[in-house]
């Protein structure tokens, strides 16, 4: 399909969703899982395209990995690949994700001792048994870089000593990491400055994949958005290794939060707390900027948020998507940096189609802007099977007009 128009349902929200399963605990599962030579100990795996890819190249082994627009999906199986002894990969993916940054992982996997060489296609990796040894990293553009390493890290002949200075975004995806070796019988030690990971190997476990606390941020936004919703996220956890769960407390000056035995409850606050006046540092969270960024503009507050540096290389940069969108809308919006300024009320009400430019999370967030406009129509509505592929038929089933 080429665009949806997406209109507000008739009356407040209330909804049960059944979440996806996380793509970014899928695929650091999945690494592991093969490097144990056994990817069924993995169930309830994300159905995102991300992590289909991700298995079907780890089941099928083929000379060519073509990664699509998966950066976690290219960056993890360069480091796979690189401990492959004897195989030979080369690995690809769409020109966007072949132009976003990858050198510094390059690097430290040779400095580890693999054999990557970067070709017309992509890279081609020789597998060996690496070495091992010690890596530095300095304000990494991308904390996938450490946590590939860190995956492969038990099969490298001396462990694995990681220094990590300056800027530590997404250091809750790290966090995320070495807690699944710990699972999967590697002990991991922290240092005052990074971590130490021991020569060994894993031991086999079987690992279930939670719901996805990123996919959440979407029906925070909604409820956030639309009074006297109450959507019921079933099977969601508080208790999780995903960082995302801070959308509690971002969305709390809007959304009450309720933990029960069927999962997690939002419903939405009649009487708002302020936004806070205090830059917000997002560092460690920079997947809930979209959604946070287009509730803050529905609620009319002014806002500045921090610690974005990242943003700029994903599958779109997203701090310019933002605040292009946010312009459309008649807020104003603009970044310096890391750093995103907005504020002012949404007034234009019928904005023009919007393109998600292959972004996930674009269309993902502004979506619930159906809400408050008098209909939202986006460009290239499957981009969303990157990481959420029924989201249009949850808000179908949570009474929006889809066509």
């Amino acid at each position: 399909m080429s665009a949806l128009n997406i209109r507000r349902p008739s009356s407040p929200l209330h909804a049960t969703v059944d979440l996806p399963r996380s793509k970014s605990v899928s695929n650091r599962a999945l690494i592991i899982a093969s490097l144990l030579g056994d990817l069924s100990l993995v169930s309830d795996l994300s159905d995102g395209d991300d992590t289909r890819v991700m298995y079907e190249l780890l089941r099928d082994r083929p000379h060519t990995m073509d990664c699509g627009a998966g950066g976690t999906t290219f960056r993890f199986l360069l480091a796979w690949a690189s401990v492959q002894a004897g195989e030979e990969f080369v690995l690809t993916g769409i020109p966007r994700l072949l132009q976003r940054p990858h050198d510094d992982l390059v690097v430290a996997l040779r400095t580890l001792g693999a054999d990557i060489e970067q070709v017309p296609e992509g890279y081609r990796v020789r597998g060996r048994k690496l070495k091992g040894g010690h890596v530095h990293f300095d304000s990494p553009i991308s904390s996938q870089y450490l946590s590939a390493l860190v995956l492969i890290a038990p099969m490298l002949v001396n462990g694995l000593e990681l220094k990590w200075t300056g800027t530590r975004l997404s250091e809750p995806f790290v966090s995320m990491t070495l807690k699944m070796l710990d699972h999967f019988g590697v002990r991991p030690s922290l240092t005052m400055d990074g971590v130490v990971v021991p020569p060994g190997s894993y031991t086999r476990a079987t690992y279930q994949v939670p719901q996805d606390w990123s996919s959440a941020a979407f029906w925070f936004e909604q409820v956030a958005l639309d009074p006297g919703a109450t959507v019921l996220l079933r099977g969601l956890e508080k208790g999780t290794l995903q960082g995302d769960r801070e959308a509690i407390h971002l969305w709390a000056p809007w959304v009450e939060t309720t933990e029960t035995e069927e999962g997690i409850t939002l419903k939405h606050r009649p009487e708002a707390e302020p936004w806070p006046e205090a830059p917000l540092n997002m560092r460690h969270v920079p997947d809930l900027f979209q959604p946070l960024a287009f509730t803050l503009a529905g609620r009319g507050a002014k806002a500045a948020l921090t610690g974005l540096d990242n943003l700029v290389v994903k599958e779109t940069d997203r701090l310019q998507a933002v605040g292009e969108v946010l312009r459309t809308l008649g807020c104003t919006a603009g970044h310096r940096g890391g750093t995103f300024i907005q504020g002012g009320s949404i007034s234009n009400k019928a904005p023009l189609p919007f393109d998600p430019n292959i972004d996930h999370r674009m269309a993902l967030s502004i979506a619930p802007l159906a809400l408050l406009l008098e209909g939202v129509i986006i460009k290239d509505p499957g981009v969303v099977d990157k990481s959420y592929p029924e989201y249009w038929e949850h808000l179908r089933a949570a009474g929006y007009m889809i066509d």
